[in-house]
């Protein structure tokens, strides 16, 4: 009786079956499973079901790690139809049978052709609400397996620190403790839970990028990052370790960075040395796409593709994205270094154990109908709603002009670039339910409320050749015959809703292509919108500006002169439906910036969170202090606070210090407040940051309501930080705890000391 391979039986242990895999293989084949293909490559070339098969098809003869799915144009069902007819090839056409995994975008929502669009992950962090956002990671997690996608290259655990990188919007902001519980909560989320198995129904996150890519030099991707090691240590590798060890993350997407000048890709110390023996990772290590061949072309630290791809493999990485552009050399660089086919068995393990744990041996295949049933359902839609709502953050709100009430407006003149615009920022594909601030506004608005519309003024593109040039043409007597219209119809309105800001050509992310640009040297809102807004301002009619976008904007002159500001950055799906219920009073607006946001770029670097010393001395020919502080937000109701208690003033380093303060809503109605908990170490061997964000909860108080929010600080992890050695630890002395409404509106503090 001949039994099937150990490989092929699901009831032994997931090492057993990899083993015995590793073992039948030969080296073209163990260098197929670090290697990937992409379907966008053979889109371009050929249309059609068969068209996009037989244009990878020859890749596959020894089977393939992972197929690339990035931004999919097609339908769910369309989409399932793909990747199974290739999962069917591998199995019956490769000598081993051995699935593929599907590598997918996720950043907010599946990068698929109506999947649900989630806000963008810095409109997320500003609801500051995890436990929401896990809940829309788990939708997303959902939807992506259901299209048949096992990996998603998510979430972005850089801190976004500077506002003229186009990538900003990617990330969760500025600081470390906010980052990350979002990416704990991400990951979790997408996994379908913290024990680290996406089982059939999730997929593997990957967290990117490992590490200190948000540090690039003057916001401008792909700089330079110089980092220190405290920095490392204290502030960008901790949300990377949260999300390894509490949310049990299975892959790991390296940087385009280096490390104290060794670039990540060939980083064994970043990659192998911490990443799995310090923190335990057992996950893999995908690369950024081309960074393996850019260890030769662009970081010249590598002599050859061959030399690349041997450095990356060495260093830890497991899968050369996105089509095996240095891994496919590795045949012929083993058979000259056979000592690497040890770091390639490894790889090779790796990757065969998640596709062991994901099931895929047991069936690739994703059911058409399921997919149509999960994409884009009512369920994942309502809570793509909620945290749109949530992400909105007040930053002004002069005379109680919003919400609008019913009596006191009924002419309302909806005017801007973006307020019939679709966007909903990069890492999108397209999506038909895509809800605008003017088609959520007269969905929303009740009876009686006239709106309309009406332009106002363009968002140029705009580009560099010796000086700012505009890269469209724009008709200067149409651009000044659409402000005119805009000024008469809000000059005839109770109230103009004035949409800015910005859109997915003015911030992006910058490649390596001409014309692909998205990083700035300035904040100032582009083309003729502070014109407009002056001019809308001069009516007398009261002005509710709605800044959108992938960034923050310095304008001062705004912020002084507009009657009402919200911010929204990019609210995915159902933004247009969340900004109107916050308009007219349906929703409470509760969210908080997750960014410091400067007066100028002269202020920057202007995060909360540096020593100490950097807020000693402002600016000659500068306002002190930032346009608005990071944690800053505003509510229709008013919240206040009591004092600060902690159980006792002396700790062990191992003792918890519970921190407790009441909290009560003492407006006119219901609303949410963020309680924020921030700590400043005293004393310390080291210049200390002025203070850092330790803890925070979102709280919900009906008028009237007060609570009692505790929490519990460990300080032997919570407080601690790298000393002079290198020990990462926290030292006896004193502390403060401070409590209050955003980083600069502190509201009550107590001190303890650290035995």
């Amino acid at each position: 009786m001949n039994l099937p391979p150990v490989y092929q039986n699901p009831e032994a242990p997931i090492v057993e079956r990899v083993e015995d895999l590793l073992s039948r293989m030969t080296l073209e084949e163990k260098v197929a499973q670090v290697c990937a293909l992409s379907l966008r490559d053979s889109t371009a070339a050929e249309e059609g079901l068969a068209g996009i098969v037989n244009a990878v098809r020859a890749g596959l003869a020894n089977g393939i790690g992972q197929i690339e799915n990035t931004f999919d144009p097609r339908k769910p069902r369309e989409s399932v139809r793909v990747v199974n007819d290739l999962q069917r090839r591998l199995r019956m056409e490769t000598r081993l049978g051995i699935p593929a995994l599907i590598g997918s975008e996720c950043a907010h929502g599946h990068a698929g052709y109506n999947s649900t669009v989630l806000p963008v992950p810095l409109a997320m962090a500003s609801s500051w609400n995890p436990s929401l956002v896990q809940e829309a990671f788990d939708c997303v997690g959902r939807e992506a397996r259901a299209r048949g996608a096992h990996e998603a290259h998510t979430p972005v655990l850089d801190l976004g620190r500077d506002p003229r990188w186009g990538r900003l919007e990617e990330t969760f902001g500025e600081d470390t403790c906010l980052v990350s519980a979002m990416g704990v909560a991400a990951v979790t989320g997408l996994q379908g839970g913290a024990s680290g198995n996406p089982g059939f129904t999730h997929v593997i996150a990957s967290p990117k990028h490992f590490a200190g890519y948000g540090q690039v030099a003057g916001g401008r991707n792909f700089a330079e990052t110089t980092v220190d090691r405290f920095r490392l240590f204290d502030e960008i590798l901790p949300p990377f370790e949260a999300a390894v060890r509490e949310a049990g993350a299975q892959g790991m997407m390296a940087s385009h960075c280096d490390v104290d000048g060794v670039p990540a890709h060939a980083n064994r110390w970043l990659l192998t040395d911490l990443l799995r023996e310090r923190w335990g990772f057992e996950g893999y290590v995908v690369s950024d796409y081309n960074d393996v061949p850019r260890l030769e072309f662009f970081q010249h630290v590598a002599e050859s593709p061959g030399d690349a791809a041997a450095l990356a493999l060495s260093a830890g990485v497991d899968m050369d994205l996105p089509v095996g552009q240095a891994y496919s050399q590795l045949v012929e660089v083993i058979r000259d270094r056979p000592e690497l086919e040890r770091c390639l068995d490894a790889s090779v393990r790796r990757v065969l154990r998640l596709k062991f744990m994901l099931g895929l041996f047991e069936d690739p295949l994703v059911e058409e109908e399921k997919a149509e049933q999960i994409v884009g359902c009512e369920a994942h839609v309502a809570v793509a709603r909620r945290l749109a709502e949530e992400s909105v953050v007040l930053l002004k709100n002069a005379n109680a002009v919003l919400p609008f009430r019913p009596g006191s407006v009924s002419r309302i003149a909806v005017i801007g670039p973006n307020a019939a615009s679709w966007e909903v920022g990069n890492y999108t594909v397209g999506n038909d339910a895509t809800c605008s601030i003017l088609d959520g506004l007269r969905e929303v608005s009740p009876e009686g409320v006239e709106l309309q519309y009406e332009l106002g003024c363009r968002i140029p593109k705009v580009g560099w050749d010796g000086r700012q040039t505009v890269l469209e043409s724009i008709s200067l007597a149409e651009e000044e015959a659409s402000i005119q219209r805009a000024v008469d119809l809000a000059a005839g309105s109770d109230v103009a809703v004035l949409c800015l800001g910005g859109n997915t050509g003015t911030s992006r992310e910058a490649f390596f292509v001409e014309g692909i640009k998205g990083d700035r040297a300035r904040l100032d809102l582009l083309g003729n919108q502070r014109e407009l807004f002056r001019r809308l301002k001069a009516t007398g009619v009261p002005v509710v500006v709605l800044y959108m976008g992938g960034r923050c904007y310095s304008e001062p002159e705004i912020a002084a002169n507009a009657d009402a500001i919200l911010n929204t950055f990019y609210l995915g799906q159902e933004g247009g439906r969340a900004v109107a219920r916050i308009l007219f009073g349906l929703v409470d607006p509760s969210g908080r910036l997750p960014v410091t946001v400067p007066r100028s770029v002269g202020q920057l670097p202007v995060y909360y969170s540096q020593k100490a010393i950097s807020f000693y001395k402002d600016y000659l020919d500068e306002e002190p202090g930032p346009l608005y502080p990071f944690g800053y937000g505003l509510s229709y109701t008013e919240f206040a606070y009591g004092e600060v208690e902690l159980s006792k003033g002396r700790y062990h380093r191992n003792e918890v210090v519970h921190v407790s303060i009441r909290i009560r809503n003492v407006g006119p109605r219901a609303g949410a407040e963020v309680v924020q908990v921030y700590f400043r170490d005293l004393v310390a061997s080291i210049i200390r940051p002025a203070r850092q964000l330790i803890a925070f909860e979102k709280i919900y108080l009906d008028a009237g309501e007060e609570r009692v929010v505790r929490f519990s600080i460990n300080p032997a992890t919570d407080l601690a930080f790298t000393g002079q050695d290198g020990v990462r630890d926290v030292e006896p002395g004193e502390f403060e705890i401070l409590v209050g409404r955003s980083s600069r509106d502190i509201r009550s503090t107590s001190r303890f000391f650290i035995e």
